[in-house]
């Protein structure tokens, strides 16, 4: 039986990941001119509308196929790194048992040890809780105590390149812990410094800026005022008596809260359009008789969008820890996704081969010698993942 591709463009339920409203598209080509001869202004309107659309259908893109590698990631690889662990775990706790009986050199034993330690380690980060005991029993230094060096070790670095502390009085167990902390405090630190910027430019613009750049940007308030206040008087969904009336309202008057909060005027026409309060000729003419104060609007969109393109990039590689390399559209996904799948049932059928080679002492102490030579090489010329 052939199973159907997750990433299949014509997989059933994946055009709905990220619908497309009746109206988006009247409103990009009532507000685009089409005369022969564009103004200079009235061409970078066409540019910064066509840039929003692109900007808006690549987050789209990109929202979908990351639903969809999620998918593919948690059907297809999860179960294989599940029966990773699980072999991991079982190789861990044949080696703990060996150790306990006799017929070992002291130098295989300490071998033996340190492969106990490695593996347990990893799978105890995992959150496999019973594999700290068996580390700590093979390690001097038990893995909480690691840890909490590791956590010391963090949070000194942090705070040397921040310049103040790091969590205030909150204790850290763990260098996650810290990276968290610290990058949340990065992260307040970024907005304060943004919002402190917007407000110093906004200070500046409004003792220096033209006259004529000042009625552009109050003309932008108006017609997003304009529009969104009409849409509110129009949608509210407490006048409405009828129930399905009253819960499309809602939906539709959350949009136009959502949209107006983020200053999106393309959003707002579509939405007047959907909700049959305006037509695309009106629609045309405003925006003819004000592009000075549209474009003010659109290249503030663009500007939104890029931000929220690039940072979605690095959320998307963060989770699925995606290399630089990796293309983020479907078939860079898709291609990620086989690899993991076959050098991950290449792991599994080597772990399951010395499994069942370890059974016997003689193939046990062949084994350990090649463990010991093969991390001796990657000591010695790095690891080649």
């Amino acid at each position: 039986m052939t199973q159907t591709s997750l990433f299949d463009d014509d997989l059933p339920g994946q055009a709905a990941a990220s619908p497309v409203p009746a109206g988006v598209g009247l409103a990009l080509s009532a507000l685009k001119f089409t005369e022969e001869v564009l103004s200079a202004q009235q061409k970078r309107f066409n540019q910064l509308l066509e840039r929003t659309e692109m900007l808006a259908s690549k987050i789209a893109a990109m929202r979908a196929a990351a639903d969809v590698h999620r998918l593919a990631v948690g059907t297809t690889l999860r179960p294989l790194e599940d029966q990773r662990h699980t072999l991991m775990r079982d190789m861990a706790l044949w080696l703990d048992e060996r150790l306990k009986r006799s017929g070992l050199t002291r130098n295989q034993q300490q071998l033996a040890g340190e492969i106990i330690r490695n593996l347990a380690l990893g799978l105890a980060l995992m959150g496999m809780e019973d594999m700290r005991a068996v580390h700590d029993a093979h390690s001097d230094i038990s893995l909480a105590d690691q840890e909490q060096a590791g956590a010391d070790e963090t949070q000194a670095f942090l705070e040397a390149v921040l310049g103040e502390a790091v969590g205030g009085d909150q204790a850290f167990a763990s260098p996650e812990e810290v990276l968290q902390a610290g990058m949340e405090r990065r992260r307040q630190q970024a907005q304060a410094h943004a919002e402190a910027r917007a407000a110093h430019q906004a200070r500046r613009a409004k003792g220096r800026g033209k006259p004529q750049e000042k009625q552009h940007a109050k003309d932008a308030e108006g017609a997003l005022r304009l529009i969104y206040r009409q849409l509110a008087s129009a949608l509210h969904p407490d006048r409405e008596s009828d129930p399905a009336e009253h819960a499309r309202k809602t939906s539709l008057m959350s949009e136009a809260n959502a949209a107006y909060g983020r200053r999106d005027l393309l959003a707002l026409l579509q939405l007047q359009l959907r909700a049959d309060l305006a037509d695309a000729r009106k629609v045309s003419t405003m925006a003819k008789e004000k592009v000075a104060a549209m474009t003010v609007l659109l290249k503030e969109r663009v500007d939104v969008l890029s931000r929220e393109l690039r940072d979605f990039e690095g959320q998307v590689r963060a989770e699925f820890d995606l290399p630089p390399y990796v293309p983020l559209g479907t078939a860079g996904l898709r291609r990620h996704v086989q690899e993991q799948k076959q050098s991950l049932q290449a792991e599994i059928t080597m772990m399951q081969h010395d499994l069942r080679l370890v059974q016997t002492d003689a193939a046990f102490k062949r084994w350990l010698r090649e463990q010991h030579r093969l991390a001796r090489d990657e000591d010695r010329f790095g690891s080649p993942f």
